[in-house]
């Protein structure tokens, strides 16, 4: 204790709240910092404070706020003696947010708002409009937010261009924090270019968790702006199941994009109350292929095999990406009917039989194989896909695959048929990195580039494609747009920082239409968008193989 004997500064202390002594008081006081007493004794002080009345304990909290006092538990016991003194003493609370040492004010003006002490609302808005030290403007913002006054929306409204982003993010918050539809649309109507601003109101929408705002957050998927649409998609997720109605609800009249967006949604959020609305879509079958898609790979994400046998459908899509898909998610919910459904169309060996075993070897659709093993078109429409037509990591994959079920024999006999051509693996000194949320799309990325004679690395999580591209030289990255938590356009920020378009061209596959204009029935790119944000090329779904073969080799190095 520095020398001083704790229970004589005990004592004394007493004595001097007995007598109202206050000037004694703060004499005796200006030894209980951490250097002087230990944390025992300030707790010991601060309990026979609380014993004394407001008029002697009022001046020596204030000059206690002034005395360092490092540790967390006796600054929040402090606090706390604070709060019940203050409370019905609205003046004295008013008088230190106004006249006083700041560390003094920052805890007067937060009790103002805790005690909710509607008498210091002018003081606090004088604070506010008046100060410029963001330690003292923050707390009296978020304490004028307590009182959730919608006259208050213009003064944090006027903020939010500030040169500080903390105080910006304060003011977004006020203003969230007022249940009104005023409050939510002034947010929304701050939405811009501003990647920090745009996460910060979609935010603060999502925390009050008010039913208007969440219906606002749903409409922000359908944003043309990436960044917003982003960040709506992953607060959605994060709201999990409280979600879903919303989302569902948005379903009727919505564009494609947004449409893909919701469903896309829906998959993450994985709560079986979306599968009969996903259901209903599969079963219309609209006329935009990224919607169907994007429905099978919702399914995959919510397995519910009572109602798969209609997932049988999209192996018979006319385009490739929907049929592996339909594969994968028939996978993940597999049940009897459907394994019948499976057997009688692989049976005739039509077409549809070949597209169909076509798509569940090229998803790596294991689970389903072991039904399927017994039927004798199987294993020959099999054996003829993976000798002819299969990539050599599909090949590679299927024949290991066969040998963990105990079809050695049968995975001997494809083999035997691969000859020449088909039986090199494919080799390239190109180095080509693929990243994608969506496994399907990965595998589909891989097989394609595998007929054009070209190996990559696929990446499912974007952050740790990030760790990979920057610590090594590659050639090519192919990536999606939109991915949760980091999306294409953040990627392609975080390869910007150490490698040029010419450095490293980046090829985006995406839905969506941000960077896509229509002029007279032709689709346009948006060059210059292009260039802003970092990006070569943009290939939008769906695509074709031409298509993509073209976007690959104008990127590749020569």
């Amino acid at each position: 204790m520095g020398g001083i004997n704790a229970q004589d500064f005990i004592n004394e202390l007493i004595f001097c709240l007995n007598e109202k002594d206050t000037v004694k008081a703060k004499a005796l006081l200006q030894f209980a910092s951490d250097a002087n007493v230990d944390v025992k004794v300030q707790k010991m002080a601060l309990a026979e404070l609380a014993k004394g009345p407001e008029n002697v304990v009022f001046p020596l909290l204030e000059y206690l706020t002034k005395i360092e006092i490092s540790n967390t538990e006796v600054q929040e016991s402090l606090y706390e003696l604070i709060l019940d003194k203050a409370y019905g003493n609205t003046n004295l609370v008013t008088e230190y947010i106004a006249n006083n040492e700041k560390k003094t004010r920052i805890q007067f003006i937060r009790a103002a708002g805790d005690l909710f002490l509607e008498d210091t609302i002018p003081v606090l808005i004088q604070v506010v409009q008046s100060e410029t030290d963001p330690e003292l403007v923050i707390p009296a913002m978020n304490s004028l937010a307590v009182f959730r006054k919608p006259e208050h929306i213009e003064i944090f409204s006027s903020f939010t261009t500030h040169p500080d982003p903390d105080i910006i993010k304060a003011a977004i918050f006020a203003i969230g924090a007022l249940s009104n539809p005023q409050a939510a649309d002034t947010l929304i109507s701050f939405l811009c270019e501003n990647e920090i601003i745009n996460k910060l109101v979609v935010q603060a929408l999502t925390e009050k968790q008010d039913l208007y705002d969440l219906e606002k957050i749903t409409l922000l998927l359908s944003s043309p702006v990436t960044i917003i649409r982003d960040t709506a998609i992953d607060e959605l997720i994060n709201m999990g199941k409280k979600a879903t109605p919303l989302l569902t609800k948005a379903f009727q009249n919505a564009e494609a994009d947004y449409m893909v967006h919701l469903i896309t949604t829906l998959g993450y959020i994985e709560d079986q109350a979306a599968i009969p609305a996903i259901i209903d879509i599969i079963n219309t079958q609209p006329k935009d292929a990224n919607i169907r898609q994007a429905a099978y790979e919702a399914m995959e994400r919510i397995p519910s095999p009572r109602t798969a046998i209609c997932l049988v459908q999209g192996l018979q899509d006319p385009e490739e990406s929907v049929r592996m898909s339909a594969a994968r998610a028939i996978d993940k919910n597999l049940s009897k009917p459907l394994v019948a459904g499976l057997k009688n169309i692989v049976r005739d060996k039509s077409p549809e039989a070949v597209s169909t075993v076509s798509a569940l070897i090229d998803t790596d659709a294991t689970n389903i194989f072991n039904f399927l093993m017994g039927e004798e078109s199987f294993r020959e429409l099999a054996g003829t896909h993976i000798a002819e037509k299969a990539s050599p990591a599909t090949r590679k994959a299927f024949l290991k695959n066969m040998a963990a079920i105990g079809q050695i024999k049968f995975a001997k006999e494809i083999a035997a048929k691969i000859t020449g051509k088909n039986k090199a693996e494919t080799s390239s000194s190109m180095k080509i990195v693929v990243v994608d949320d969506s496994k399907m799309m990965l595998k589909l990325y891989q097989n394609k580039l595998s007929v054009l004679g070209l190996t990559c690395e696929i990446y499912h999580r974007p952050e740790e494609a990030v760790k990979r591209i920057l610590s090594g030289k590659t050639n090519l990255v192919i990536t999606d747009l939109n991915m949760p938590n980091i999306s294409g356009l953040e990627l392609t920020m975080e390869i910007r920082r150490k490698f040029t378009r010419t450095d490293l061209p980046i090829l985006m596959i995406t839905t969506q239409s941000d960077f896509i204009g229509e002029q007279e029935g032709e689709v346009n790119v948006n060059a210059s968008l292009l260039k802003k944000t970092g990006i070569n090329r943009i290939l939008h779904k769906p695509f074709s193989d031409d298509d993509f073969k073209e976007s690959v080799f104008k990127l590749l190095p020569t």
